[in-house]
């Protein structure tokens, strides 16, 4: 078992884009423990965020590892765009359509595509750009390819849009405050409290059934916490220490073509001829953005400094 984690962390630091797919591969069931949970969503927002601190927590005692209050102050303001980010990506799934809340929310790809040269100093090629407009074409195939759903309201797409740009900027602050050194799981230990500072109070001032969380329900949201979140979330965190972002934030594109397998499978949701080549063509592209972005993306020199994530 140790043989095969040191060949497992070898694998990671050989190819760290592989994290960025491990992250997205988790953050694929999040709607399978979303739509699986009864209390509404302003509940499920509020259970999400407290349960977090603690199973961080835990992990870093196991650790041995401290958080500083220079740590806390790194990570407040990414935690702030991820907690401003969870409230109106998650008011999104249920005020419009699936279709419009998955492509509108991947248009955070773009932004951080255009803002990494000017706020991380990262290098875009025209062959990056050429396969990133073909993954929005894939992901479009496969958010609407199901067909006309209904369910789209103007107020749902706008919190969509928001989503869209409050995640990038927790990607690029977050990038930025990561090349400071701070360790993985301090960070999102971090990252995760300011998210609760930033939750509590809207939950209370809109939420009427904080009290009906059933043992399902916990159940749900700290698999949730565990399985979706904190792997999903810390694989990338560690990975934007050695992939550029304009390469690892495209990668995410293929949240919903991952999503769309699992609904397949869980829920047995039919997938249209449309949504398969949708996803071939995400596929696809992503090989490319990945095979031509990964010679200046990859900082081979940081590579062999031990990380506490994976250590």
């Amino acid at each position: 078992m140790k043989l095969t984690l040191k060949r497992f962390v070898g694998r990671l630091y050989a190819f760290p884009e592989s994290a960025v797919f491990l992250a997205v591969f988790a953050w694929s069931f999040g709607p399978i423990f979303m739509n699986a949970v009864d209390v509404s969503v302003n509940s499920l927002i509020f259970y999400r965020a407290i349960f977090w601190p603690p199973v961080l927590y835990v992990i870093m005692r196991a650790r041995k590892i401290s958080v500083t209050m220079s740590v806390m102050k790194i990570a407040f303001v990414p935690g702030v765009f991820f907690g401003l980010a969870t409230i109106v990506g998650f008011i999104s799934l249920r005020t419009t359509s699936i279709a419009n809340a998955t492509i509108i929310g991947n248009v955070s790809t773009a932004l951080v595509l255009f803002v990494a040269p000017r706020f991380l100093n990262e290098s875009i090629n025209r062959k990056q750009v050429f396969f990133a407009l073909l993954s929005f074409a894939g992901v479009a195939a496969v958010a609407f390819g199901a067909g006309n759903t209904g369910g789209a309201t103007l107020t749902g797409d706008a919190y969509g849009l928001a989503n869209a740009v409050l995640w990038a900027g927790f990607y690029v602050s977050s990038k930025r405050a990561r090349a400071d050194g701070v360790s993985t799981w301090g960070f999102m230990f971090g990252v995760s409290v300011a998210q609760v500072c930033v939750v509590t109070p809207w939950v209370l001032a809109t939420s009427n059934d904080l009290g009906a969380l059933s043992l399902r329900d916990f159940v749900l949201i700290l698999s949730l916490v565990i399985a979706v979140g904190t792997t999903g979330h810390t694989l990338l965190v560690w990975a934007q220490g050695h992939v550029e972002a304009t390469t690892s934030s495209l990668i995410c594109l293929l949240v919903p073509v991952g999503s769309m397998i699992a609904a397949w499978i869980f829920f047995r949701q039919g997938v249209t001829i449309i949504q398969l080549l949708g996803g071939a063509v995400v596929l696809a592209s992503l090989a490319g953005v990945v095979r031509y972005g990964a010679s200046g993306s990859t900082k081979r020199a940081s590579l062999i400094v031990v990380d506490p994530l994976i250590n």
